[in-house]
């Protein structure tokens, strides 16, 4: 997906207990630059920020990052003291994770258990 721009990349943004606009920006932006050199194609791109109301909690903010690599789910979590830093620490994760995916398929392959589930069960 080389060249790929915000306008190409439909992303789902959630936000809750009033995250500035700005930070939503800033979310779209980095998910779209986290996923700009993955070669698979992206089903769907998905961003959910949100603030514990909880003053004690040393890292508030919470970020989370989905993304669907044609069928190959990849998540992203991040808290931190600010929505900034929790933005670049997801997004970062999820840079690393779908650049991950994209180099070694066959071991996601290898690793799947088309009979039953991990723990050898039968579907």
């Amino acid at each position: 997906m080389p060249g790929t721009d915000s306008y190409e990349l439909d992303i789902h943004l959630t936000a809750t207990r009033d995250v500035p606009q700005e930070d939503m920006r800033h979310a779209r932006e980095v998910v779209v630059r986290a996923l700009a050199y993955v070669p698979r194609p992206i089903l769907f791109a998905k961003a959910t920020l949100s603030v514990l109301p909880d003053p004690a909690v040393p890292r508030p903010h919470l970020v989370h990052f989905q993304a669907d690599l044609n069928g190959m789910p990849v998540n992203a979590h991040a808290a931190a003291a600010t929505m900034p830093e929790a933005i670049a620490l997801a997004g970062v994760r999820l840079r690393t994770r779908a650049e991950n995916i994209t180099r070694r398929p066959e071991h996601h392959k290898a690793h799947r258990h088309p009979q039953g589930d991990r723990n050898g069960h039968r579907l």
